[in-house]
């Protein structure tokens, strides 16, 4: 192999920003972040999205449960009736695609995506699947939002908290936080 085919290789596999080419693991992440409608069928869209956030490398909060679920193998047994309430997903493989599980889910208020580098723009439209319930949000080091992404947030009208970190994409930070305020007047927004 020379090297120059070695850097093409290198950097299809290990580019993960906004503006470089889609890397081979995100292809991979897709395979694992695509709705089964079948299983959605099967176990109902709160267990389908939680098996997908936990398969992914996120953690579920149950609604009325404290602690964290972050072991795939100590989901509840199929039939018992669980709903996700809050999602801790840090340097999780969760990607636009994946977001569809939200649909149909009514008790999610709390989310935090943190170093999530697959999450980009095109995921955070799929909120809106959660808008009446969603109370809470973190977006920390999610390195491909950038100013689109954040404006679509202004359809989460019951948004209470909305904390932002590390966008290093966004370029018009005082004009996206006024756009925030402005839309989402009963949002504390918390953005550095």
């Amino acid at each position: 192999m020379t090297i120059p085919t070695f850097n093409i290789i290198r950097s299809i596999v290990f580019s993960n920003t906004k503006n470089q080419t889609k890397s081979l693991f995100y292809w991979i992440n897709v395979m694992f972040n695509r709705v089964d409608e079948d299983r959605v069928n099967e176990v109902g869209p709160d267990r389908a999205c939680a098996e997908w956030l936990l398969k992914n490398g996120a953690y579920v909060r149950w609604k009325g449960v404290s602690e964290l679920l972050t072991d795939y193998n100590k989901l509840p047994v199929i039939g018992q009736q669980y709903y996700v309430e809050g999602i801790d997903a840090n340097d999780a493989g969760i990607c636009d695609i994946g977001f569809e599980h939200f649909k149909g889910c009514k008790h999610v208020n709390d989310i935090k995506l943190e170093s999530c580098k697959y999450v980009d723009n095109s995921a955070l439209p799929y909120l809106s699947l959660i808008k009446g319930s969603l109370k809470h949000l973190e977006l920390i080091n999610c390195k491909s939002i950038d100013d689109e992404g954040l404006l679509s947030l202004k359809v989460l009208k019951n948004l209470e908290k909305l904390k932002i970190r590390g966008l290093i994409y966004v370029k018009k930070k005082d004009s996206v936080y006024k756009e925030l305020t402005e839309a989402l007047p009963n949002c504390e927004i918390d953005y550095q």
